[in-house]
């Protein structure tokens, strides 16, 4: 018998995700279905696929060589389909997009509104959290990430960087003094991005074309949150020091809420900007559109940067 697409398509996907549970998820089906199609599959080859453990599966011999032919297939069946949409113009479906929520909010948002109007029959589910979701076991089309890819085995186009200041309220500069060197950090309230209360690491590289070894600061302030804008909002109302990426910044600080501290020689290491998908021999029509999207709108040099070019509003 030959075998049925759908029980090919969840078998990779299980096989993808490493747990039945995870496929389930990304498929949008009851574990119960998962199991099902995959045992069944199995009967129909007479052949175990699965190495099973209580909360892992992975490949037997014979289910790996199955997993990479199947995506070959799947591959070809999608780039038909595809092709047969592109013609007709009924690009349609749900995406679903992962990201940062300070950055999704404030840029994101209004591209994926512009792209949806432009194809009508698309549905997005877009998910805000700055803590990095798992793409593939949780069933996500795309994330746009900022910083470090940490999982090799995704795809990823890079849209710039996203670069990091030192800032602080006029009302704290006056009040404490401003930093002339890193060393000084250490005697000033410094607020951090970090889930824990015990202190947070700010990061500085030698500025410009200058050579020298990063440096790391344990630093430690009046506050830590897990939220840009809640960092954004104290450093305004003058409780410390903030880093923080620029587009968080560059609007406090054109209106004068903020100003920029330099310290001569140094610079926050700035973070990677980028878009990461699944390793999918060929990703669908409508993934693929959307990466193209966004890609050809978040791009440098970044609007948001204007307001750290020389002559900007700094102290120091």
């Amino acid at each position: 018998m030959r075998p049925d697409v759908d029980a090919l398509a969840t078998f990779v996907q299980v096989v993808d995700s490493g747990s039945v549970t995870a496929a389930a998820a990304r498929l949008g089906l009851a574990k119960s279905v998962v199991s099902k199609r995959v045992t069944q599959l199995e009967a129909q080859l007479a052949t175990p696929l699965l190495h099973r453990a209580p909360r892992h599966v992975s490949p037997t011999e014979a289910g790996a060589l199955l997993a990479e032919r199947a995506r070959a297939v799947l591959a070809q069946l999608d780039t038909v389909a595809d092709a047969v949409m592109a013609q007709s113009g009924a690009l349609q479906g749900l995406l679903r997009l992962a990201a940062p929520l300070s950055f999704g909010s404030r840029q994101l948002g209004p591209l994926v509104a512009a792209f949806m109007a432009e194809y009508p029959r698309i549905e997005v589910s877009l998910d805000l959290d700055d803590r990095q979701v798992d793409l593939l076991g949780g069933g996500y089309d795309l994330a746009l990430r900022i910083g470090r890819l940490a999982d090799s085995a995704l795809r990823a186009r890079r849209l710039g960087l996203s670069r990091r200041a030192l800032c602080c309220s006029p009302d704290y500069a006056a009040r404490h003094g401003l930093p002339a060197v890193l060393d000084d950090l250490s005697g000033h309230s410094c607020l951090g991005y970090a889930n824990s209360t015990v202190g947070h690491l700010w990061r500085f590289a030698p500025a410009g074309e200058a050579e020298g070894e990063p440096r790391s600061l344990i630093l430690r302030g009046r506050l830590t949150a897990n939220s840009g804008e809640a960092l954004l909002d104290a450093s305004i109302a003058g409780i410390g020091l903030v880093v923080l990426p620029t587009f968080l910044l560059h609007d406090a600080l054109r209106r004068g809420a903020l100003v920029r501290v330099e310290i001569p020689g140094w610079e926050p290491v700035p973070d990677v900007i980028q878009l990461v998908y699944p390793p999918t021999p060929a990703l669908p029509l409508k993934t693929r559109r959307l990466l193209d999207y966004l890609a050809a709108r978040i791009r440098e040099p970044f609007a948001w940067d204007t307001s750290f070019q020389p002559g900007a509003s700094t102290a120091g």
